[in-house]
């Protein structure tokens, strides 16, 4: 017997997801949908063409869809699953309407059949349980402690979706995308320093200088070469 009220036997013993997202699991049920429903047993290689999940993937998740009573697997012919009708019809609603209010309600009455997870729901809401929390605890509360961090939080975003705990959901973040800040950037743009043109005039010719000034040269250094200058040309005009 477990513990929090679980009387789970080994054979109804739960698993979570494998090393896959919740929308990948969502994705791998579609395929089942398509593939066969909950008419028809069906094998992986089948699936694989009705989704976007690999082989193998899709393999090492079937144990968690048969534990938690979404697909059925054939007695006599293993390997060959079919949806269950209940997972049939989240499939179908998930396929239309991924966000919508009645496809979540379809999986909180598959999720809510478990009465170890929904005592555990309630307790997280009346604790007010952290996601980090949760991620801890759900191991030792459903008995999978295999779990890997992928699927365990896979696992966390399917209870959060099915039973509106929209504060533990990183995929509800997710899809909603954040608003977007316009700011208006002004280009830096660069001053050169402009070199002056210093033109003197003479009775026979116009004459023009042009100064490169570098960004180290400060007024003063520039005052004192056009001093120097000036000088040197009433010098020059004095000797003519």
């Amino acid at each position: 017997m477990l513990k929090n009220g679980a009387h789970q036997t080994l054979s109804e013993a739960k698993i979570f997801p494998r090393r896959l997202s919740f929308s990948k699991i969502c994705d791998i049920l579609v395929g089942y949908l398509n593939a066969g429903a909950d008419n028809q047993f069906v094998g992986v290689s089948e699936v694989v063409e009705k989704s976007n999940v690999t082989l193998h993937n899709i393999s090492r998740n079937n144990n968690f869809l048969k534990s938690w009573n979404f697909v059925e697997e054939k007695e006599n012919e293993p390997g060959k699953y079919k949806l269950n009708r209940e997972a049939a019809e989240f499939a179908y609603a998930y396929r239309i309407d991924p966000n919508g209010e009645q496809t979540k309600l379809i999986l909180n009455k598959i999720l809510s059949k478990d009465p170890v997870l929904t005592a555990f729901v309630e307790r997280i809401r009346r604790e007010n349980l952290s996601r980090d929390t949760v991620l801890i605890e759900l191991p030792r509360v459903i008995g999978d402690l295999r779990a890997d961090k992928v699927g365990l939080s896979a696992f966390l975003d399917m209870m959060a979706y099915a039973f509106r705990l929209e504060e533990l959901s990183v995929t509800g973040k997710i899809l909603r995308p954040p608003k977007e800040t316009r700011r208006t950037v002004r280009a830096a743009t660069k001053v050169e320093p402009t070199a002056p043109i210093i033109t003197a005039k003479s009775p026979s010719a116009n004459i023009s200088i042009n100064l490169t000034i570098s960004p180290e040269v400060t007024p003063e250094k520039l005052k004192e070469y056009i001093k120097a200058i000036l000088e040197a040309y009433a010098e020059h005009y004095k000797e003519e």
